[in-house]
């Protein structure tokens, strides 16, 4: 069946009419000072617990806020709350601070210097927190600095219904089947959304790396799309022994099993406590946890803290999709525009209701030697991908999959897909040589904070009150009694 007689069969079942979206974002941004440096203050308290506030948390370091948003069926609604997020943290940072506009990090002058995140006494608090602390013996902490987006997406059942998806184990598939076809296109992610192709050199001191000198404080490569997800960003080299294929949620299931619980012998040697006799990894597996599996997009449900992803996953099935190959856009005071959005959903939909056969090993290697390739050389005029069976010139396949998405975009019948979906040709990387990345990213994080300070219509009744009642939460479990920490390690790990 060819791309029209597909959408033609999808208009005339009413998919496009009645489509209803979920959207969730969580954006990561690291605090400044007003230097360009990470901030060494603990998580401001006028943001209430990073623990328990369900929409402003941190991840890796205490410097590292990150907002959640709740689900929108609504593109306005969602990015409103993430302006009133952005605008709230604003009035209640201390010491002239600032977030941080990039997704890799400022000049990191002393990376020992940076401050883990801490959640607080209670049991799963701890773990939290022992699980950056295995983050950081792996990987160092510079690594976990970088920030980015995650975009969480789901269809409805009623309009999975209309594609013939009818019960929980089809709503699986119809999720794995998008999850293939995404990797197949992570290429267009790379080229539309990378925004990191420069970085400080005190991000990659003392390791191995292939980039160029652009000065004397930064290195790039004159092509790249994103390094934050090159094998100096956000990855694990550990993590290339796993062969997510994602053709079955039971076999997805089976080998982030064996992740977690087999030992790793790189891993294995810093053994689960350190010298302290405390915890400093909770599990010497190629992953410590299911989160820590590091692709572009992963299976996902939401559960209550504490409710292990592999749990929710094997009793409940696949909820939505994570997308989270996406850089901060530094243009934008919030990391992301709407148009940015609705091309993400243009994609997402092409790729659920396209054919999506299994994935063998073969192409699963090829495509993560395509990513290797078109994350440090998207932009250039020589790059090639895999597009419907064929090595095309990326140039070529970006102006065939752009002309499939107009087509979902006219169906959905709102102008601002059209619109979105316009795009040009692929953006050139622009560097200055006489300006340091460290001084472009205070420049624009200036800008950034008075352009959230001109935000209009915020109301932050609702971020006062989850501040405020996340900060009696945390006090109230703080103190109610709890079995000892080592066993609940032995329990938590049990529960996979």
């Amino acid at each position: 069946m060819d791309f029209h007689t597909l959408l033609e069969n999808l208009k005339k079942k009413s998919f496009f009419s009645n489509l209803i979206i979920g959207r969730g974002i969580e954006k990561e941004s690291l605090r400044i000072t007003k230097d360009g440096f990470i901030s060494k203050n603990s998580h401001p308290i006028g943001l209430g617990s990073s623990y328990t506030n369900p929409s402003i948390t941190t991840d890796f370091a205490e410097s590292l806020i990150e907002m959640v948003t709740p689900v929108y069926e609504n593109i306005d609604d969602l990015y409103k709350k993430l302006e009133t997020l952005h605008f709230f943290i604003n009035q209640n940072l201390e010491d002239e601070e600032m977030l941080w506009p990039f997704s890799m990090p400022p000049k990191i002058l002393n990376e020992s210097s940076i401050k883990i995140a801490t959640y607080g006494d209670t049991n799963m608090g701890k773990l939290k927190h022992v699980y950056r602390k295995g983050l950081a013996i792996r990987y160092g902490k510079t690594m976990q600095c970088v920030a980015g987006i995650h975009y969480n997406f789901s269809i409805s059942k009623e309009s999975l219904e209309k594609l013939g998806y009818k019960n929980q184990k089809d709503r699986d598939d119809a999720y794995l089947n998008l999850i293939r076809n995404f990797k197949r296109l992570f290429w267009f992610v790379l080229i539309e959304f990378g925004n990191s192709s420069l970085i400080d050199k005190s991000f990659v001191s003392g390791r191995e790396h292939d980039l160029e000198e652009l000065n004397n404080s930064d290195l790039y490569k004159p092509h790249a799309t994103s390094l934050r997800m090159s094998d100096i960003g956000y990855q694990s080299s550990a993590q290339k022994n796993l062969s997510f294929k994602y053709n079955d949620l039971e076999t997805f299931l089976s080998e982030i099993k064996k992740a977690i619980i087999n030992p790793y012998p790189e891993f294995n040697k810093y053994g689960l406590k350190g010298k302290d006799n405390e915890y400093h990894q909770i599990s010497s597996g190629i992953l410590q946890i299911e989160n820590e599996l590091y692709d572009c997009i992963r299976p996902k449900r939401a559960g209550k803290s504490g409710e292990r992803p592999y749990q929710l996953l094997k009793n409940q099935g696949i909820q939505y999709v994570e997308v989270r190959g996406i850089d901060l856009n530094p243009h934008q005071p919030v990391g992301i525009s709407k148009k940015q959005i609705r091309i993400l959903d243009l994609l997402l939909i092409y790729c659920l209701i396209t054919p999506s056969p299994q994935m063998d090993n073969e192409e699963k290697n090829k495509i993560d030697e395509q990513d290797k390739n078109i994350i440090k050389a998207g932009k250039s005029a020589d790059a090639k991908v895999w597009f419907k069976g064929e090595e095309v010139a990326i140039s070529s396949a970006r102006n065939e999959l752009i002309e499939e998405l107009k087509f979902i975009a006219d169906e959905l019948s709102d102008e601002l897909y059209v619109e979105a979906i316009n795009l040009g040709d692929v953006y050139k990387n622009k560097f200055d040589k006489n300006d340091s990345f460290h001084e472009a990213g205070i420049i624009k994080a200036i800008e950034n904070v008075k352009a959230i300070n001109t935000f209009t219509n915020i109301d932050l009744e609702v971020c006062e009150k989850e501040a405020s009642d996340s900060l009696k939460e945390f006090d109230r479990i703080n103190q109610l009694q709890e079995i000892g920490f080592e066993e609940f390690i032995d329990s938590y790990n049990s529960k996979i």
